[in-house]
């Protein structure tokens, strides 16, 4: 197979074109033509990623997050891109990557949708919208929580303990309307503010959970990789029905 044929089957799963319009998706390294023998799975180009790769024949990753670059500032105040490390481990090695990034947060059955399976999320709707009627977060109610319980049942479904909150969900009474986004979407919150009682997402930096107290909304940080990978090990699912293999995700 070659990299252009593999590519065609996970646009069929995961449509690229509607990912975010400066996102980096598709063929993050390699070309076209390039030869496709051996297929991996992961969340992210790391070193235990590079690692397997380089054990186990690997020529190929399907990656969530493009691979990373380091922003260069010349002299003359333009901006340059250079692979850092990592990057340049997997071209030097000629290993390919197809990355699907926020296409496969906004596409059905994706990052977003999986997280309104998990929580039960009820009329959903959604914002932080990319093309059309595809966007990263969803809104919706849930069966009243208290915050404590809502904590819990994150927790729980998310099978982690990495969780911050502003001060204000403190001091919500019973919770009945969530917004969620996996990944970093305080970008988005302004959306919802007057739509919802609490905003779970990650990565939130201190003014916007300062920002929140103020505007009167709850927001939980429940950690960048806790809410993609319930929708990655989805994405491994479809990929391995459509594709008749047996890959497992790489984390």
């Amino acid at each position: 197979m070659k990299l252009f044929e593999l590519l065609d089957n996970v646009n069929k799963i995961v449509p690229l074109k509607y990912a975010f319009e400066d996102d980096s998706v598709g063929i993050t390294i390699g070309e076209n033509e390039s030869n496709v023998n051996n297929i991996v799975i992961g969340h992210e180009l790391d070193d235990y990623l590079f690692e397997y790769c380089s054990d186990n024949n690997i020529d190929t990753v399907i990656t969530y997050h493009p691979p990373p670059y380091k922003k260069i500032i010349e002299e003359d105040g333009s901006e340059n891109f250079l692979p850092d490390s990592i990057t340049t481990s997997f071209i030097d090695s000629s290993i390919n990557v197809i990355t699907i990034h926020t296409a496969q947060d906004v596409c059905k059955d994706g990052n977003a949708d999986t997280l309104i399976d998990l929580f039960n999320i009820k009329n959903p709707k959604v914002f932080a919208q990319t093309v059309g009627k595809y966007g990263a977060g969803r809104y919706g109610t849930i069966d009243m929580v208290s915050p404590k319980e809502l904590k819990k049942l994150i927790e729980n479904k998310l099978n982690t303990k990495l969780i911050r909150t502003n001060e204000y969900f403190e001091n919500l009474g019973d919770i009945s309307h969530i917004a969620v986004l996996p990944g970093s979407g305080t970008q988005f919150m302004e959306e919802i503010l007057d739509i919802t009682q609490v905003f779970i997402t990650g990565d939130i930096s201190h003014r916007y959970l300062l920002k929140a107290d103020e505007e009167k909304m709850g927001l939980i940080q429940i950690g960048h990789i806790s809410s993609e990978i319930p929708g990655m090990r989805k994405f491994v699912e479809k990929f391995n029905k459509f594709m008749e293999l047996e890959i497992k995700l790489r984390i």
